[in-house]
């Protein structure tokens, strides 16, 4: 029987989608890293993140070739293999958002928050739970995030320019 979440606290789901998107953006946030995240000290943030204990930050960059609808499918069928419940769907800012949740005993476990518009597919695999009205908050304020924001860019910026390099090279 498996419980979906292995020792390091991530979904058996993200870590083989990290291996097979080698080249995403990753990153590991504890409570007190996200806390750091909060410089203008704002108690509703700090609210926000209380009942976190860690989360995997992906991005995937999509072209048509690498990730596409059927990829998405399976993607989510692959959490819900883990024990994940789709609990909540949205769009908010031209994003379509996707809560899972895995609960034991009425208790919140995990939650995976998957993040997809045309261009990239953005996972948040959560150790711990964030209430559901504040999930795409949640989204806003590491997207804005100043710090997280500039590797967010570095990454896209590195990605295009490789894709030129690709595509000169075809020519």
């Amino acid at each position: 029987m498996s419980f979906g979440y292995q020792a390091n606290g991530q979904t058996e789901t993200t870590i083989a989608l990290n291996e097979r998107f080698d080249d995403a953006l990753t990153l590991y946030f504890y409570k007190n890293t996200l806390r750091m995240l909060n410089q203008s000290e704002n108690k509703e943030f700090d609210d926000l993140i209380k009942d976190i204990e860690k989360m995997k930050f992906l991005v995937i960059e999509k072209t048509s070739d690498n990730f596409g609808t059927a990829d998405y499918k399976k993607l989510t069928n692959d959490y819900k293999g883990e024990n994940y419940e789709e609990i909540m769907t949205s769009r908010f800012e031209g994003k379509n958002f996707d809560v899972l949740l895995n609960e034991r005993n009425g208790s919140t476990k995990g939650m995976v928050v998957l993040v997809n518009d045309s261009s990239s597919l953005y996972v948040l695999d959560i150790l711990g739970k964030v209430e559901l009205n504040k999930v795409t908050k949640l989204f806003r304020e590491i997207d804005n995030s100043a710090e997280i924001g500039k590797m967010i860019k570095a990454f896209s910026d590195d990605h295009d320019s490789r894709d030129r390099i690709r595509r000169v090279g075809k020519n």
